[in-house]
């Protein structure tokens, strides 16, 4: 009698072919169907017979034992569904095969929780708040679109190759733009790569659009004195009359913080008193040294930049710890207040010297806030100093970002350019002393100057 209580003579055929099976491999494991007829049915010595109403059960051999059990269910079809689910999970291969896609179903992370993450760690790490809003920026651009998908996309896995370059295909913008927006996105996986919720890193594999490299424009000395000398009309309701007004003097002395210290808009903006000490020198940064944890890094303004930036007057909004910033507003919002002044000094020094600031056509020439930091290193560049000197000043984290904006105003890289001009001058057997005097065939003194890197 089986644990079912069916006797062997019941099961008919179908049971003398299971003993058969047990007898031949007790190894073997075996899931078949079968049905329990009613007393009635007229097929009730075909335990195989698979179209009547009676009930289904299952033979279940395994490890040398069998037993019976229901299946509940008067379907053989259903009742075959049943024994092959029972059939995979005795499968050792098939086992396997469902634990590691149990792990990979715990390892689905949803994009937003992803996003949120990597956001909460930029800001734990004390990025810049225009980079974390720039990283915000991107990063809900991407769940706006995957929830804007026929299929919304959730999950972080669900982004591949494929899915990933279908959204960058949507970006609009200049080729410099949309490059440091797919850098940001590689940055984002690869964060996801180290927390162990994906294994590739498909932003990298798709080629990111070249860059444009806008080219260095300082302000000329002139340039320069003119914007200084815009500040002592802009503020006056009388263009014709210079003013010393509050105004005035806050936008004189923060140009020429800018021109002399080399500092980025929003850390003069936002530079603090305590930072300039009694010898005019200027903290800029800690910088990391080798086996210690960091060395600070002074610049030296001029002895009266110095003193017109410790006498600068404080508007009614200024904090009695810095020299402008009222200490509340956000750095982004300070920049762009100054950029705004900026704007009206520049204004009015184009209307004073429009030669300096208007091309031959009229068109005006590239005149922003941050051409003063260019102005800052080339003149020190073509003085001389040594380009990593001048990438310290700057805080370029490596003297290779330096060399890529400045390379071309390096005083000794010039020198060497001129010095091979003038061989190959010699070569083909031109006087340099004479050129201009050679009609045609000679160089200009202005393409000779060009030729040199000048």
């Amino acid at each position: 009698m089986s644990s079912a209580g069916i006797s062997t003579q019941h099961l008919g055929n179908f049971a003398l072919d299971s003993g058969a099976e047990r007898a031949s491999d007790t190894t073997l494991t075996t899931v078949k169907v079968y049905t329990r007829h009613n007393r009635n049915c007229p097929k009730r010595d075909r335990s195989d017979w698979a179209r009547c109403n009676c009930m289904k059960w299952l033979y279940i051999y395994r490890d040398g034992k069998y037993k019976l059990v229901s299946a509940k269910t008067r379907s053989w079809e259903k009742a075959g569904q049943k024994a092959s689910e029972l059939r995979d999970s005795f499968d050792p291969v098939k086992q396997l095969q469902r634990q590691l896609e149990a792990k990979a179903q715990k390892r689905q992370v949803e994009l937003a929780a992803a996003v949120e993450n990597f956001l909460q760690e930029t800001a734990r790490l004390n990025r810049a708040e225009a980079t974390r809003a720039k990283y915000t920026l991107t990063l809900n651009r991407l769940s706006e679109w995957c929830a804007a998908q026929h299929e919304p996309i959730t999950f972080l896995s669900q982004l591949d190759v494929a899915t990933l370059r279908r959204w960058i295909q949507t970006w609009e913008g200049a080729p410099t733009t949309r490059h440091n927006q797919h850098q940001r996105v590689i940055t984002f996986f690869f964060f996801c790569i180290e927390q162990g919720w994906v294994t590739e890193n498909p932003a990298k594999k798709i080629k990111k659009v070249t860059a444009e490299q806008d080219e260095t424009l300082p302000f000329t000395r002139e340039q320069f004195d003119a914007l200084i000398e815009a500040t002592h009309f802009y503020d006056s309701r009388d263009p014709k009359k210079a003013s010393d007004t509050v105004n005035s003097r806050r936008a004189r002395a923060c140009l020429k913080l800018l021109r002399w210290s080399g500092l980025r808009a929003g850390d003069a903006a936002c530079l603090s008193k305590d930072k300039l000490r009694d010898d005019g020198s200027i903290f800029l940064y800690q910088r990391k040294v080798k086996g210690k944890t960091s060395a600070p890094v002074y610049g030296l303004l001029p002895h009266d930049m110095a003193e017109e930036l410790r006498t600068v007057p404080a508007s009614s909004h200024t904090h009695p710890n810095y020299f402008f910033w009222s200490g509340r507003s956000k750095r982004k919002s300070e920049v762009s207040n100054w950029i705004k002044i900026f704007g009206k000094v520049l204004l009015t020094a184009t209307e004073r010297h429009p030669k300096l600031f208007k091309e031959s056509d009229g068109k005006p020439k590239p005149a922003h806030l941050h051409m003063l930091r260019d102005t800052f290193a080339v003149e020190y560049l073509l003085a001389g100093m040594p380009l990593d000197e001048v990438s310290r000043l700057l805080g370029h984290s490596s003297v290779l970002i330096t060399q890529k904006h400045y390379a071309p105003w390096v005083l000794e890289r010039q020198q060497k350019l001129a010095t091979s001009v003038r061989n190959a001058w010699s070569a083909m057997g031109i006087n340099a002393r004479s050129t201009a005097d050679e009609g045609s065939h000679a160089p200009s003194a202005r393409l000779a100057r060009h030729a040199a890197g000048r």
